[in-house]
């Protein structure tokens, strides 16, 4: 017996250092299959920050092209056509985002069909070089088969069509990030955008030096301040253009796990709670989508009225107004990082929507700062009087009237004579000029970090292709309404109607954040911290690399 008890144990004894060794030896290759499956994805991490500090860049680069010339695009329309008006500057400057509005979306599908984020980035950044070419030898083109101001409006719009590429840019960065990394990542995309918004008047400014008719004024080629950015432009949208064909990798991370439960999902019917929360979701991106176009619509409306403002406000010439505006914006556009520093730091401590509440706040009180009060009026332009043709034996009394009328000398400075409020309207003080650009500068930097992050996490896990593609156009569509709207009430009506127009937007935006605040919720990071963890490997373990 004790014998017996004995071989069972010693067999027993022998079976365990066996069970023992297959233990070891699966942990040891489970051991190398992470070890393997981390260095690979370590690797395709680098592909993934790579391509995305590309987009960074492409998104400086997008928003660049449509700020450098914007200080100067006034006086450059009036060299180029002494008879344009501030109403066609208004769908000048608009005609950028029209055809950024029209591409975005399209855009944005396509990318979505392909299945390919690298060529749509390839062709719209090589539109932007071609625009900003054409944009460079307008002059040059000396009105062949149409005036001079609509190949300019042409090559602002082609301008737009290859600035859809921060659709793909938006929607490629929240495809290769994970959920820790993509609040971050979405983060520091309207971060550059944003800088890149403001810092393209300074970068104009730096140019100032050239003057005009500048250096070259040859009829192969103008080179002076106003074609001197476009050129500037064909130099970063080339680099650009470089970077996206030789060290762009469409590497993305996809997920089969969560898109095979949304599918199966999809087909049962919802019941009336999900209905309900569908319903508010959609409220909550309407609601992000309008805020957007507000927060754009602030800057974009302040961007294009600073040059003319200027100029008939405190009499400043072109060139100064060019320079002086380059410079405001440039000192702005520096404040603005500093403000999207501390945004980022406040969002640990404050709800993306609180934030929103607080930049829409700001803004609105930029403007009614920007309103004009008191009895200081503008100077007017001096005015040509037209000699009164005469006869002998005419009386005087029946000669041509002596009636003021603008000169199209292109040195003309203050208040043009057409302008009806120049001689009832109080002069915007230079002090509150520069105090509501700063104040405007600091709202408009808020909201577009934090609309975009409220946006694209209410989005979810969701392709985001045709949405980016959609948020968009909403800015683009501020850009495209703002301009032509303030061109049209600045020349009728003055600055002051202007501004109590952006005041009125700028409040039902705030109405707006109000109403949709419960909708607009995200739960805290903590609390999905466990789910993150969990996904965490998967996520990683499913990353590919789409060439």
């Amino acid at each position: 017996m004790m014998a017996n008890g004995d071989s069972k144990t010693n067999e027993r004894s022998a079976l365990l250092p066996n069970h023992s060794s297959e233990s070891f030896n699966a942990s040891r290759s489970e051991s190398m299959r992470r070890r393997s499956s981390t260095s690979a994805n370590e690797a395709t991490k680098k592909e993934r920050f790579r391509a995305i500090r590309i987009c960074y860049f492409g998104m400086f680069v997008s928003s660049i092209v449509f700020s450098i010339t914007v200080s100067s695009l006034w006086p450059f329309l009036q060299i180029i056509d002494t008879s344009a008006e501030a109403t066609f500057l208004g769908w000048l400057v608009a005609s950028f985002s029209i055809g950024q509005l029209i591409a975005s979306p399209i855009i944005g599908y396509v990318a979505n069909r392909t299945d390919n984020n690298k060529m749509p980035l390839v062709v719209s950044t090589a539109l932007i070089v071609v625009a900003n070419v054409l944009y460079g030898y307008v002059q040059s083109i000396n009105n062949f088969g149409i005036s001079n101001k609509w190949w300019l409006m042409i090559s602002r719009f082609i301008m737009g069509v290859g600035a859809a590429n921060s659709t793909i840019m938006r929607s490629y960065s929240s495809a290769a990030t994970t959920l820790k990394e993509r609040t971050a990542v979405m983060a520091n995309l309207s971060a550059y955008q944003g800088v890149g918004f403001i810092l393209g008047p300074l970068i104009q400014a730096l140019f100032a030096f050239l003057g005009y008719p500048g250096p070259i004024h040859k009829p192969w080629l103008y080179f002076n301040i106003y074609t001197a950015p476009a050129f500037f432009s064909v130099l970063t949208a080339g680099i650009n253009l470089v970077l996206f064909l030789v060290a762009f990798d469409d590497a993305r991370i996809i997920v089969p796990s969560r898109k095979s439960i949304s599918n199966s999902t999809s087909n049962k019917p919802l019941s009336k709670v999900d209905k309900n929360e569908h319903r508010d979701e959609t409220k909550a991106i309407v609601c992000c989508l309008y805020m957007f176009f507000i927060a754009y619509l602030t800057f974009t409306n302040y961007e294009t009225i600073a040059s003319p403002l200027s100029i008939d406000m405190y009499a400043w010439t072109k060139e100064q107004s060019t320079r002086d505006n380059g410079y405001l914006l440039g000192a702005l556009g520096c404040m603005s990082v500093v403000v999207l520093i501390v945004t980022k730091l406040l969002a640990k401590r404050l709800q993306d929507r609180m934030l929103t509440l607080i930049g829409l706040v700001i803004c609105f009180l930029g403007y009614f700062v920007f309103l004009p009060w008191g009895s200081d009026y503008p100077s007017i332009q001096i005015a040509t009087l037209p000699f009164p043709t005469m006869t002998i034996g005419t009386p005087s009394n029946s000669s041509t009237p002596l009636s003021p009328t603008t000169t199209a000398d292109p040195g003309d400075k203050g208040c043009p004579l057409d302008y009806q409020w120049c001689y009832y309207t109080p002069r915007v003080q230079l002090w509150q000029y520069i105090m509501a650009s700063v104040i405007i500068t600091i709202g408009f930097s808020i909201c577009n970090v934090i609309c975009y992050s409220i946006f694209s996490k209410k989005l979810g896990d969701r392709p985001q292709g045709t949405m980016m593609g959609i948020f968009t156009s909403a800015g683009s569509l501020a850009r495209a309404f703002g301009p032509i709207t303030v061109g049209f009430l600045y020349k009728h009506w003055g600055p002051r109607v202007m501004m109590i127009f952006m005041l009125v937007f700028v409040f039902t935006g705030i109405l707006s954040l109000l109403f949709n605040y419960p909708r607009l919720y995200i739960e805290n990071e903590d609390v999905n911290e466990l789910d993150d963890d969990v996904n965490e490997e998967d996520e990683e373990r499913n990353i590919n690399a789409v060439n």
